[in-house]
């Protein structure tokens, strides 16, 4: 069985994952487009423990462009910024989404993943 992700992974903003009455579903529109998913720390974490949760990722992060996934920030997330220059991460391109066409519509504009291009085959 094949990897769906298609080495595309967004880091969500708690809001898009567990969405408030009425808002924005991101997993549905994310599941759709074929992108995987690492859920960031909600805002209301504690600071030293989202700091330890936004290290972990920023590490995952590293990891993986390392074999040419592409990377994009669905919400936003103080924090992350200084996590991936930690990793020596570029913070990647961020959309905070008011509705699922405007979330569709960045994801669709994202351009192929390195390993897409150089025909490899998902980690994990």
């Amino acid at each position: 069985m094949g990897d769906e992700r298609s080495f595309r992974v967004a880091l969500v903003a708690d809001r898009y994952v567990n969405p408030p009455a009425g808002g924005l579903d991101g997993l549905a529109v994310l599941a759709a487009a074929g992108w995987g998913v690492m859920q960031l720390p909600d805002d209301a974490y504690p600071a030293e423990v989202a700091r330890l949760l936004l290290a972990e990722v920023a590490e995952q992060v590293e990891e993986f462009s390392r074999h040419g996934y592409l990377f994009a920030l669905v919400g936003e997330r103080d924090g992350l910024g200084e996590a991936l220059a930690r990793a020596g991460v570029a913070f990647p391109p961020r959309v905070v989404p008011a509705s699922a066409g405007e979330l569709s519509e960045f994801l669709a504009a994202q351009p192929v993943p390195p390993a897409l291009a150089a025909g490899k085959k998902p980690i994990g």
